[in-house]
């Protein structure tokens, strides 16, 4: 809560953070690496979970992909089933976790491949190999990362049975619009090193389709949409 992000929080409203309850974890671990203490915590306590841990590199290793974007999501559902409070579990996902396709509907399509067996195959192939034959394996999708993702919806469905469950799929997320500070960015992922570059000088040309578009969206409006989905999946229900 150091950042800068929170300074307007800090000054209007201090009391707020003393509402924050930091929980060790690591989404590549078993139980998420949470202790049992504190997943007796959340299990008795947390009535909405927002899940957007994952790796959203593009050239991510096969391996670690899997084991963020699909494991994180599968034992994240496991923990949601001990939520006695739970109102709405919104994931994370992306716009263009079917890119393969020209239009895309409000609908979770069938997995490019068997999760279950993907999962088994990053577990005892070899790195390398695993590395070497990755382009075979994510087939038509252009890299690991949105195939991951979509394997990850398919998880989530088949995973979550009863819960309240909604999908939000952004498009490439930017500095923010309006809050709490306009232009903050903390990273350089997507556009946002381009934009860098070009205002530096650095980067002069760049080789692109002119006619293609590239959706944008400030990630404090990504956010607000967050919010208002929970809502809506808490009180629909």
């Amino acid at each position: 809560c150091r950042s800068q992000l929170f300074d307007w929080l800090r000054k209007e409203h201090p009391e707020a953070l003393n509402k924050l309850v930091p929980i060790r974890g690591d989404i590549t671990c078993p139980e998420l690496g949470i202790s049992v203490t504190d997943q007796k915590i959340l299990a008795e306590n947390v009535s909405v979970v927002f899940h957007s841990a994952a790796t959203v590199k593009f050239d991510e290793a096969l391996k670690l992909s899997v084991a963020m974007n699909i494991m994180g999501t599968k034992r994240l559902v496991q923990l949601c089933h001990k939520m006695i409070k739970l109102e709405a579990l919104v994931h994370v996902s992306t716009a263009y976790c079917n890119c393969n396709r020209q239009e895309i509907g409000e609908l979770v399509y069938p997995p490019p491949a068997d999760p279950d067996k993907i999962i088994q195959c990053v577990e005892w192939m070899d790195e390398e190999l695993l590395n070497t034959i990755t382009p075979k394996i994510i087939g038509n999708r252009p890299n690991t990362y949105t195939f991951t993702k979509a394997l990850a919806e398919h998880v989530l469905i088949k995973q979550s049975g009863s819960l309240p469950v909604a999908i939000v799929r952004p498009s490439i997320v930017t500095a923010a619009w309006h809050e709490p500070i306009p232009g903050w960015v903390d990273n350089l992922n997507g556009p946002t090193g381009m934009i860098a570059g070009a205002g530096k000088g650095v980067l002069r040309t760049i080789l692109c389709y002119r006619d293609l578009v590239a959706d944008l969206v400030p990630v404090d409006v990504a956010i607000n949409l967050l919010i208002s989905v929970a809502w809506h999946t808490a009180t629909a229900s």
